[in-house]
């Protein structure tokens, strides 16, 4: 039998016994309200369990690692908070492939919250990047990734990293630059971007035509995460710029 006093269900499990081998002979389940009373007569020890972790998860998350010289906010059609984060997976993509990373590419909402001017602490971190995404490199032809770029158009702008420039006019793609060259459509081109984007999420269906994709292992949030730690190692502080990226023309 198995209690757990203060839960919403009781559950007794029956067991029979054969030269130490245990068989469940049967299951009851029976639902209990939780209220004030019981939670606070019953539940005192688990409470304090709960606070004791709190208090140590609190410690972590409040701790600073960095400093931001301004507010970053995300949105469209590019921003500093997407700029930075793209900028930052851009150069790990040169980390992870034997041939230079050309671009990296991310989705607006996979920031969940903005960045603050001054402390930042490991919790803004997780707040902003709150989703277990992991980093991957994806090999895509030129044609392909015009096709990306076409549907950057239709939203109006995301997440891209400086090596881009786009142009956008009425909703449609009126010229693509990589590292200061059109794109080749016979090129094949390294793009360091998300496992959800990789997938064809968010409008990218032209990434599920990858030719070759490598997986590093490393989440965005635990990339974002050293970044900020390195540069104040290194005496410096976190910024940002709008830098044309993305230009929308009416």
């Amino acid at each position: 039998m198995k209690k757990m006093i203060g839960g919403a269900m009781l559950l007794t499990l029956c067991f029979s016994c054969s030269h130490q081998q245990y068989v469940a002979t049967g299951l009851q389940a029976q639902r209990y309200p939780i209220v004030a009373a019981d939670y606070s007569q019953a539940n005192n020890e688990m409470q304090s369990l709960v606070d004791h972790y709190k208090m140590k998860l609190d410690n972590e998350m409040n701790q600073v690692i960095g400093v931001s010289t301004q507010d970053m906010t995300y949105g469209r059609p590019e921003s500093l908070l997407t700029n930075l984060t793209s900028d930052v997976m851009e150069a790990y993509g040169n980390k992870y492939t034997d041939d230079a990373c050309d671009l990296a590419c991310m989705n607006v909402h996979g920031h969940r919250a903005n960045l603050s001017k001054g402390n930042i602490t490991i919790g803004n971190i997780f707040e902003i990047y709150s989703f277990e995404n992991t980093l991957v490199l994806i090999k895509l032809k030129g044609r392909d990734l015009l096709d990306a770029f076409e549907s950057y158009a239709k939203m109006g702008g995301s997440g891209i990293s400086s090596t881009v420039k786009l142009l956008i006019k009425d909703g449609k793609l009126e010229s693509a630059t990589v590292k200061g060259l059109p794109v080749d459509k016979d090129k094949v081109y390294t793009i360091i971007t998300l496992d959800y984007l990789a997938d064809g999420n968010d409008g990218l269906d032209a990434f599920k035509n990858s030719i070759e994709i490598i997986e590093p292992g490393l989440t965005l949030r635990d990339a974002m995460m050293q970044y900020v730690k390195d540069q104040t190692a290194n005496g410096k502080e976190i910024s940002s710029v709008l830098d044309g990226r993305i230009i929308i023309e009416k």
